[in-house]
């Protein structure tokens, strides 16, 4: 089998620029007011936001906390079983 590749002289992009005009949309300048809400609005969603990080994190903090007491309370316990199975064996 063999296959023949033929050369073509025809460009591949076309030379005209590609131009789209949309002369039925008008562009509006939002009013400072409406602005102004949206920005509020928006800053209010952000603190709502923060608040309820601040919140996530501070049962996050309460929690680690807890695991380190019963960490330090199982260490605790691990040296008293220690100390009693020594004295257990050398009695």
């Amino acid at each position: 089998m063999s296959a023949a590749i033929q050369l073509v002289n025809q460009p591949v992009v076309e030379n005209e620029p590609f131009e789209k005009q949309f002369n039925n949309i008008s562009l509006f300048e939002q009013a400072p007011e409406q602005k102004l809400r949206r920005a509020l609005s928006y800053i209010t969603q952000l603190q709502a936001e923060i608040r309820m990080l601040r919140e996530e994190l501070a049962r996050t903090e309460r929690s680690a906390a807890h695991c380190e007491i019963l960490l330090r309370n199982a260490a605790v316990r691990e040296q008293e079983l220690r100390a009693q199975l020594i004295r257990t064996i050398y009695s």
